[in-house]
Order: C-alpha cells, then structure tokens, then sequence
C-alpha cells in the first residue's frame, strides 16, 4: 500500500516540469459574516487561482443553501453556523497537491447537539482542477478497488484500537471508500469519516491516516 502511495505521489511530482513553490493561503469572510472562515488560494497564475477559488466559494455556498434547506424541511431555526479550514499538503515536496480541509458547522435550536462535517478539497496546482477519487486508484501502480478498500479498512480498525473507538457493529465489511480524504504535509494519506458514519457522535470525526 505504502508503495502504491509513494506511487501515486510521485506521478503528480513528475507531472511538473519545474520547480513547483508553495501556494500562498489568505482567509475571508463569506458575505462578511466573521464566523463563516474561508481560505483563498494563489499560486501565481490568475486563470488557476480563479478555478481553485471558485471551487471553493461553491463548496461553502453549498454548504449554506443546503443547511437553511434542511432547517426548512423541519421547520427550524438555525441557530449557528460556521465553517473554518485547514491545509494538509501545500504543494509539500514540490508535488502539485494541495489539500484543503474544510470544517463546517450548524446548529438547529433545540438539536442536541451542533453537527460538524469536515470536507475535503484537493487540488492540482498546476491546473486548478479537483483531485477525485480516480487520482487513488488510475495513478501509479494499478491497484484494485477492492483492495484499497481492504486497505482503509485495516487501517480504520488500527487507529480506532489505538484510540479505544468502538465501531457499530455494521461498520465493516467497508462497502466503499469515504467520500473525504487529503494529503497532510508529509504526502500521508488520509480518509475522514463523518460523525455517525462508523461509530457514535461521542467519538468525533474519525481521521485515518494510512500510514501509520
């Protein structure tokens, strides 16, 4: 797996004929409200900078239409709402990866609880187009489906017997791979899984790093 990785990472460093520096990360404010955190990205060419920004202005629109929709349907009130965000790799061993993590949070009145997802974006830096899932199967060695699914698998059940998490008793057999994964600043691969996605709320957003 670790091969197939380094595999992977590879292929997106010869992809750049030179010397690729890092991109260049300020935050704003969605419609000026303090509590709704974005990040904006350059990376010195005007074209590319605008793919990458727009990608994400449209992740963060998604995320507002869809919560005030949702309120909607319940007939609720959005009492909170927030996002913030993180970088995992910025162009980290002059790859052309840089993976963004999005936090997004709401709050209904009179929810248990606020809910919080986390979404990742990642990114081509020398296109400006989003890296999907095809960039952990196509690129590199050819490596099954299946088998990396097996591979997140085993890696979900080392980390959550590291930490103590209990998963639900129909978390594994993995079906398919999390729709949320990124790369950190030393090219490790990672994969989100959402709260209630394999275990109880109590135990948080589940980071799996595959290599580890």
């Amino acid at each position: 797996m670790k091969k197939f990785l380094f595999a992977t990472v590879l292929a997106l460093m010869l992809s750049v004929q030179s010397f690729c520096s890092a991109a260049t990360i300020d935050s704003d404010c969605f419609n000026g409200d303090d509590k709704m955190i974005y990040p904006v990205v350059c990376v010195g060419d005007a074209a590319i900078d605008k793919k990458i920004n727009v990608a994400i202005i449209a992740e963060i629109d998604r995320f507002v239409t869809g919560v005030y929709h949702g309120a909607q349907s319940i007939d609720a009130e959005v009492a909170d709402i927030r996002t913030n965000f993180e970088i995992g790799s910025n162009n980290a061993g002059n790859t052309v990866i840089l993976s963004i993590i999005l936090t997004e949070s709401w709050y209904y009145k009179g929810a248990a609880h606020p809910a919080t997802l986390q979404h990742a974006l990642n990114f081509n830096t020398s296109s400006g187009e989003l890296m999907g899932d095809d960039y952990l199967t196509d690129i590199g060695e050819c490596i099954d489906r299946a088998s990396f699914i097996a591979s997140v698998e085993k890696a979900l059940i080392a980390h959550c017997k590291r930490e103590g998490i209990e998963l639900f008793n129909d978390a594994l057999p993995l079906k398919q791979l999390p729709e949320n994964f990124y790369w950190d600043e030393n090219l490790h691969l990672h994969f989100i899984f959402q709260h209630y996605e394999v275990a109880p709320y109590a135990a948080g957003i589940i980071d799996v790093d595959l290599n580890s």
